[in-house]
């Protein structure tokens, strides 16, 4: 199954460079660039997410601009290489949005890349051409993956966990640095050739499920296929590889939080007097605070929830009529059951008989219950609409059977922080 091998990893020079101020969230969710920019004239921004306006260097696009700052940065020390391979162990705190901390651990290491239909490696989210075009120019620039994938996998008897733990509970850290939020990132090193041998041998059992970096994954095959052509290589080459990010679905400590939708413009309507609604839902309408309850207790059921300016709806499925329309449905019933397909398909689309067009032009998404709430009576959208997390068996059913969830299905947390480690693709 899973080819998962130590690596000789790209790491900052601490004695050259503050840690907290070269580190980054992930690109996807960075709004301004200038931010990073300003923090350090290190900070892995200016690789992994160049400005697109060109203000160091006259005539060269951000991508080379990137691949330069790769070579530059190892040739001043600024960056390091690790002598010999090295598995990784990682722990990063993190915030949930109720202020509650957590902490997530894991282990960096090399993947052989393989392709979804091996389900050896597999996605659960759709991708877009966009976010691969920009990933695939920097592969090229660099040669480099320049942040990780984040990927899940079983590990229930804590064969590779028990590893991990024994290095963050007795070891002293690699690297370590808290950021201004008072989180804590540390990095241990695995260099015991048998517990690599261990790992290794344990993840030759494991499927591995994309969580975070569906289009950088697709992007590196792409890469690797560019590259077998251009070469007419034989044997396994570094672009065969891509690094990881993995955590066991049930010790790690991640969190997968629900994607709630904001709708610019949207009919009004009264959830609880609409005969299309009813027919498929037991509606009540109710205060808005009432609505952040219901969604937030555990084990609520099957419901959803619509918030106006005029107050909230609960909307409980009944799961008889909705399994009378799932008879001619194309997709597994696994698919349907998602809190977001109870939204999409089963109340937009079959309900309100709203055009994918419809939506699409409308949405805007936001996970934070507080925002999603009162956004309608703050004027911020028309209507929002609110759901349940996916789960992580949810995500493993869905991928397995070669289907993937609605788009924004799922956030997991933590965003792994950018910056720890470049795995380069040369020899």
């Amino acid at each position: 199954m899973a080819d998962v091998k130590p690596f000789r990893a790209v790491r900052y020079n601490t004695s050259k460079v503050d840690l907290k101020k070269v580190i980054m969230p992930p690109y996807d969710i960075i709004r301004d660039v200038n931010e990073y920019y300003q923090r350090d004239p290190y900070n892995i921004v200016r690789i992994d997410k160049a400005r697109e306006e060109n203000r160091e260097a006259p005539g060269i696009d951000k991508y080379a601009r990137s691949g330069l700052a790769v070579r530059r940065w190892l040739e001043e020390g600024i960056l390091l290489r690790d002598e010999k391979p090295l598995f990784y162990v990682y722990e990063q705190e993190y915030f949930m949005p109720s202020g509650e901390k957590k902490s997530m651990i894991s282990f960096y290491a090399s993947v052989k890349l393989e392709e979804f239909e091996k389900k050896i490696v597999l996605p659960h989210e759709r991708t877009h051409s966009g976010p691969k075009a920009d990933r695939l120019m920097l592969m090229r620039a660099t040669n480099a993956n320049t942040s990780p994938i984040l990927s899940l996998y079983f590990d229930p008897e804590k064969n590779v966990h028990e590893i991990l733990e024994k290095y963050r509970t007795s070891c002293a850290p690699l690297m370590q640095c808290v950021n201004d939020d008072g989180l804590r990132h540390s990095l241990w090193a695995i260099s015991d050739p048998a517990e690599q041998e261990k790992i290794g041998f344990y993840m030759k059992s494991c499927q591995l499920f994309i969580a975070d970096g569906h289009h950088r994954y697709e992007t590196a095959l792409n890469y690797r296929d560019e590259m077998r052509a251009k070469e007419n290589s034989s044997g396994e080459r570094p672009y065969d590889r891509i690094m990881m990010v993995l955590i066991s679905m049930e010790h790690a400590g991640t969190s997968i939080l629900p994607t709630h939708r904001l709708m610019k413009k949207f009919r009004r309507l009264d959830f609880a007097e609409d005969t299309a609604v009813k027919s498929f839902f037991k509606v009540r309408k109710v205060g808005l605070e009432t609505v952040k309850k219901a969604m937030t207790a555990e084990d609520c059921g099957k419901i959803i929830a619509a918030c106006c300016r005029d107050g909230g709806y609960i909307m409980e499925l009944k799961q008889d009529a909705y399994d009378k329309l799932l008879e001619s449905a194309p997709r597994i019933r696994e698919y349907y059951m998602l809190s977001v397909s109870i939204l999409h398909y089963l109340l937009f689309e079959n309900a309100l008989k709203m055009q994918d067009k419809e939506i699409l032009e409308n949405i805007d998404y936001t996970q934070d219950i507080e925002e999603a709430v009162m956004a309608p009576a703050k004027g911020m959208c028309e209507a929002s609409f609110l759901v349940q997390p996916a789960t992580v068996e949810e995500v493993k059913v869905i991928s397995l059977n070669n289907e993937v969830m609605p788009q924004k299905s799922t956030y997991f947390l933590p965003k792994l922080a950018t910056g720890f480690m470049i795995n380069l693709l040369e020899q």
